[in-house]
């Protein structure tokens, strides 16, 4: 069986007669006629019934059919991709994501990406304090978010800031002070996310680092915060509902700003997936600031 076979049987059916496919395939009828009466010969059973003026499928040819339409949809998708790859195109595009960026900015560009490079696989790295280790280490094309350049590697462009609350239940004891001081804050369990990078000892905006609860997640964090554990950071976008409904409540009026830039390593080439991402935000980072 050749999916030479296959594609024929194909035609014949869509276009209605023998004639008719080999006129479309640019072939003589008898060869058309050869490639089916052969693939008859290896199956074992008839496919078309010829009693009739136009040749009709049997039961067994339906069924027959119905699995090589799948497989030529399979066929063409492969095809589809070589031809990807051998333009240029990554097999993967890999972008690690600071757990402060805001998921909307993220999925309007996903969705952009996967209608015009459906061939390309996504890696999301959810990342916290280390997305400099994952383009220096090559674990990601590009990054978004809050990024270390301690060693002048990377390339960046800075898009926008996120407001970072200190905010705690209602119920917690630092909800009752007016205007909290940086050593009452020091008094109580600050709940902190732990870096992605195994064996880092970085942290951000810790005020007393014998006083902390580290997890890994942002949901988390905040049903830490919620029970009254202790007090911590978060981005507005996240706790404006709970602060609304005073399930939170923020301890002091003006919030820390935490930079969310574009970055790539400076000495790694993006591919045209890569040109992509990094173009969608750039782009609209310019727009937004004319």
């Amino acid at each position: 069986m050749t999916l030479d076979q296959l594609q024929v049987l194909q035609t014949i059916v869509r276009t209605g007669s023998f004639r008719a496919a080999s006129q479309e395939l640019h072939r003589a009828q008898s060869a058309v006629s050869y490639a089916v009466r052969t693939l008859e010969d290896e199956l074992g059973f008839p496919i078309f019934n010829r009693d009739n003026y136009r040749p009709e499928l049997t039961l067994q040819g339906r069924a027959f059919l119905k699995k090589s339409d799948d497989l030529i949809v399979q066929f063409d998708q492969v095809k589809e991709t070589a031809e990807f790859l051998k333009r240029g195109y990554e097999p993967q595009i890999r972008i690690a994501v600071s757990v402060l960026w805001p998921l909307p900015k993220l999925i309007a560009m996903l969705k952009e990406f996967t209608l015009k490079f459906p061939q390309t696989e996504i890696k999301i790295i959810n990342d916290v304090l280390s997305l400099d280790e994952q383009l220096t280490d090559d674990h990601a094309d590009i990054a978004l978010g809050d990024v270390f350049n301690d060693k002048g590697l990377l390339q960046s462009e800075p898009l926008f800031t996120v407001n970072m609350v200190p905010v705690c239940s209602a119920s917690h004891p630092l909800a009752k002070l007016k205007k909290p001081k940086d050593e009452q804050f020091g008094q109580y369990p600050q709940v902190i996310l732990s870096s992605t990078l195994k064996g880092s000892d970085r942290s951000g905006g810790i005020v007393n680092p014998h006083k902390v609860i580290a997890v890994q997640d942002f949901l988390t964090k905040k049903s830490f915060l919620e029970a009254g554990l202790g007090w911590g950071l978060m981005p507005d976008h996240l706790v404006k509902e709970e602060i609304k409904k005073k399930s939170l409540v923020q301890l002091v009026a003006k919030p820390a700003v935490a930079q969310l830039s574009l970055v790539r390593h400076s000495a790694k080439e993006l591919g045209p997936c890569g040109k992509f991402v990094w173009n969608y935000f750039s782009n609209r980072q310019k727009k937004a600031t004319k």
